[in-house]
């Protein structure tokens, strides 16, 4: 006896919106730690951003001189930094958890120490300005900044306390914790870019800083932490001081309280490292040139605490080679690495770049150079015109979860995108009415079925057909409910759309309704448990009716049935579902199926949990079927063999596109595999019909005869 649901009035009306994140919150959780077009932990993480990975994988190939000026873009001494850097680069360095972090402050010292004769010191300089800029202090905060000012164009001069240039490179470490002849060749760059020098000049003695001031149109007071001290007891007083004796400043800018004068290094946030200062004494620099240009000191400044990029990307054990032992730095001798030793090392770098999921997926490469652009573009420029089209273009399938080191799921912010694009009313688009009219047709009471097994009243259990295997392979569908009945008795039918059409369109109120209609349905029967055909429908139907438990067809049938037909010497490939990226289970079941066959599976590198769309996904093929295609084709390219799919619509964009490609009943049925794989997929009409056909089928079974069960 087939039930049937009474017709409801309005049914799509009265659904309830469930709970969820906004697309504000999902965007900007993107925007904020998406890394896809950012750096490398080491070069996040380095106060100066010296791109360690690049100069690293230089080494690494043996390419010293391009590997030291790769160096010099970001630092002009390298030999300094080669001895005396706190190196945090390698305290974030990704392999650090794993065994030990690349050595990269050695591979510079090797770099600097290597280089003989005059120093390649990179000295393009801007146009001269006619600005005059004054530097007080040649420790490692004023060395750079005088270096970064002089570059830009401007005449700087740079005032030194002490006799010699050098500061506390000079005054405080000793010749075997920085050697003289390094620190001499590293200072050569001074005259070179026309620096003017002023040694044996204390400012607050010597020349007052009203004078500066006077003299020069900016002052940057880059000064030891004593230095600091002597300024603050005389007419530097007014620049105010902090808690700690030291000058006050902005922390972001380094502005002081006197307009135009900056002040960092020791002198601003107390005895530190070398390589602190120089940040410091850059970001100093900076400030001093946007001022002097008239610019806004704060917009687009990196801020003073770096980004959270900690990565967790996997490493296996090929890549967990051990660290060159680094030698103890006592004195007088402290060798540096020889040129095999560094190549060894540098080959123990991973490279570390992001862009996973760019790489991974068609729609990001073909859109953004990374989610957080996309993220991006919806926060500012809202969801309407091409924007929304790229909205649109996403599978929905995951697959950036899945890569992403920082677990960001760039298709569930496009998702939110898609509700809320539909409840201002700018979605769906007007290319999408053939599948609104797709999944009105699959919950019409036309094509929508339940019924309990034949001979039974009501079934605990029902076979959630889908509306896709109806319309491709009517008569494989009745033989999958068969051999469900034969083994699980008391298994009904449920012909209806899952819902997952409006749901990828995100058309929430259509979407409700279906759930509703789906536990209806089954409860008309007394159902409490949903076995799907399709992997898109357990997904969708699980998330949807958790008062329902949701299983597949073949994670039943594997192990207990026996194909009837043999295979054997037959080699396919398994495309899985990206809808089943989470189920072990069903993965396993089909593998178990086919083999079942005699056939065997040569696995892809994308399967199971990290398996491509198949280019149907989140209903983009009518918004971008160049798109699509492509992402048929790639998949399609990923293995010589004959695909075996569990999805019918994966099956039809995979051979839509000219690939052998089968259903897997194909195999568990089906005698000729060949003429199979290339058979075309029915047209629209055509599976209209054969979902009719199958409905009709259904309400004419009779039951099994109680010998025929297993």
């Amino acid at each position: 006896m087939t039930a049937t649901v009474p017709r409801r009035e309005a049914w799509i009306d009265d659904a309830v919106e469930p709970e969820r994140r906004s697309l504000e919150s999902l965007a900007r959780e993107i925007l904020e730690r998406c890394r896809g077009d950012g750096p490398a932990n080491c070069v996040a993480r380095c106060p100066l951003h010296v791109d360690a990975r690049a100069y690293v994988q230089l080494a690494r190939e043996g390419r010293f001189d391009e590997a030291l000026q790769k160096v010099r873009e970001k630092l002009p001494f390298p030999g300094i930094l080669g001895y005396v850097c706190a190196h945090p680069c390698e305290l974030h360095c990704k392999r650090i958890d794993e065994d030990a972090a690349v050595r990269i402050r050695d591979i510079k010292r090797f770099l600097a120490e290597r280089e003989q004769g005059e120093p390649r010191h990179i000295l393009d300089r801007e146009p001269d300005r006619g600005v005059a800029v004054a530097v007080v202090g040649s420790g490692p905060a004023g060395l750079i900044a005088a270096h970064d000012l002089a570059r830009r164009g401007y005449a700087v001069t740079l005032f030194e306390a002490d006799e010699q240039l050098g500061g506390c490179l000079r005054a405080r470490l000793p010749d075997w914790r920085l050697p003289r002849r390094v620190l001499e060749r590293e200072l050569t760059i001074i005259p070179a870019l026309g620096i003017e020098v002023r040694c044996g000049v204390r400012v607050g003695r010597d020349v007052s800083l009203d004078e500066l001031r006077e003299r020069f149109r900016a002052v940057l007071l880059l000064v030891g932490y004593a230095g600091a001290l002597d300024l603050l007891g005389t007419d530097g007083a007014a620049l105010g001081t902090t808690t700690r004796g030291t000058v006050y400043a902005d922390p972001l800018t380094l502005e002081t309280r006197l307009e135009g004068v900056f002040a960092g290094g020791d002198a601003l946030a107390g005895p530190g490292t070398v390589v602190h200062a120089m940040a410091l004494g850059r970001r100093a620099a900076e400030s001093a040139h946007r001022f002097l240009e008239g610019r806004d000191l704060r917009e687009e400044r990196e801020p003073v605490l770096p980004p959270r990029i900690l990565w967790t990307l996997e490493i296996d054990e090929a890549e967990r080679q051990r660290r060159q032992r680094a030698p103890v730095m006592l004195q007088p001798f402290n060798p540096p690495m020889t040129e095999a030793e560094v190549i060894e090392e540098a080959g123990r770098c991973l490279d570390c770049t992001c862009g996973l999921c760019v790489e991974d997926c068609e729609f990001l490469a073909r859109y953004c150079r990374a989610p957080r652009e996309l993220a991006r573009e919806i926060l500012e420029r809202g969801l309407e015109g091409e924007v929304l089209r790229k909205v649109y273009s996403c599978n929905i399938c995951s697959l950036c979860a899945r890569v992403c080191p920082e677990d960001l799921d760039t298709g569930a912010m496009l998702l939110e995108a898609r509700r809320e694009a539909v409840a201002a009313g700018r979605g769906p688009l007007p290319e999408h009415k053939p599948i609104v009219n797709y999944w009105k047709v699959g919950v019409s009471r036309a094509f929508s079925l339940v019924m309990p097994e034949p001979g039974r009243a009501r079934s605990r259990r029902l076979f959630f057909t889908g509306c896709a295997l109806p319309a491709v392979a009517p008569r494989r569908t009745l033989a999958i409910y068969d051999e469900l009945r034969r083994l699980d008795p008391g298994t009904g039918v449920l012909m209806l759309c899952c819902g997952a059409p409006v749901e990828l369109l995100g058309m929430e109120a259509q979407f409700a309704a279906t759930r509703e209609k789906v536990l209806e349905m089954a409860r008309s029967v007394g159902a409490e448990e949903l076995v799907a055909a399709c992997p898109d429908c357990a997904h969708t139907l699980s998330e949807a009716v958790p008062e329902l438990k949701v299983t597949t067809v073949w994670e039943r049938l594997a192990g207990r049935f026996a194909p009837p037909v043999r295979h054997d010497g037959v080699t396919v490939a398994v495309h899985d579902s990206c809808k089943a990226r989470h189920m072990d289970g069903v993965h396993d079941g089909i593998r178990t199926l086919i083999e079942g066959t005699g056939a065997r599976v040569e696995e892809i590198e994308y399967d199971r949990d990290k398996a491509r769309c198949c280019g149907f996904g989140g209903m983009i093929y009518p918004v971008d079927p160049e798109l699509s295609q492509r992402i048929s084709d790639r998949r399609a390219a990923e293995s010589p063999h004959p695909m075996v799919t569990y999805c019918a619509g994966c099956r039809m964009a995979l051979r839509g596109r000219g690939k052998d490609s089968l259903h897997v009943t194909d195999l568990l049925y089906g005698t000729d595999w060949r003429e199979a794989a290339r058979a075309p997929a029915p047209g629209s009409l055509r599976r209209y019909w054969n979902r009719l056909r199958t409905r009709w089928a259904f309400r004419r079974l009779r039951p099994i005869a109680r010998g025929d069960r297993p």
